[in-house]
């Protein structure tokens, strides 16, 4: 799954010289978080709601409340945003740019395309799109194996499912801290996983859970 395939096409967005006022008038209208910053057609910067709600003249200014008033009045999005951004391509695989917003902190990336901005895609619109993958939303019940690194492991474990004519939602290993066993964590399409699980018991596999 590509961020091209779960993106937003249809991108809000701003000139950089529209007022703070503005730009957050446009966030509350569209229920969005975060603006590009456009100058003509070429992205130069991005503003978040956050940096609207902090737009303002320093707390030790000694200028009276009317002339703060008249300087947010006239304070456009150039003075604030995040100029040039981190962008991603639509073509990089969803779960890297999951890892990615979670190492830098990000909520959302711009995504660019030879140079254009083509979408804006959301840490919730990758989770959603992985939720999809794993089979989180198929009612099922969850086995997990811890497996060593021998091959044909996983070619026992599907022919066990075969021939129970069981569905596999998903399937996925995470490697066991010092150890050198792997955790699979199998969901599979059955009201009881207990047959299941004491087939994969009698075929060698280390059975630790079933739920």
């Amino acid at each position: 799954m590509r961020i091209r395939d779960i993106m937003s096409t249809n991108v809000v967005s701003v000139d950089e010289k529209t007022l703070v006022g503005d730009a957050k008038k446009i966030m509350e209208a569209h229920k969005i978080r975060r603006l590009p910053v456009m100058k003509k057609d070429k992205l130069v910067g991005l503003v978040t709601k956050h940096m609207l709600l902090e737009a303002a003249p320093s707390p030790a200014t000694s200028l009276n409340i009317w002339e703060v008033h008249y300087l947010l009045g006239k304070m456009i999005v150039k003075d604030i945003m995040v100029k040039n951004p981190y962008t991603i391509s639509p073509d990089m695989p969803a779960e890297e740019a999951l890892q990615l917003g979670q190492e830098k902190g990000y909520g959302g990336f711009l995504v660019v395309e030879n140079g254009r901005l083509v979408g804006v895609v959301t840490e919730s619109d990758i989770v959603r799109i992985m939720t999809r993958v794993l089979g989180v939303r198929e009612k099922g019940k969850r086995i997990d194996i811890k497996v060593s690194k021998e091959f044909g492991n996983f070619q026992r474990i599907m022919k066990i499912l075969d021939e129970n004519k069981t569905v596999m939602l998903s399937l996925i290993t995470l490697k066991e801290p010092e150890e050198e066993d792997w955790l699979t964590i199998l969901r599979v399409k059955s009201k009881d996983a207990e047959p299941i699980a004491k087939e994969l018991k009698s075929a060698g596999f280390n059975v630790t859970y079933v739920g």
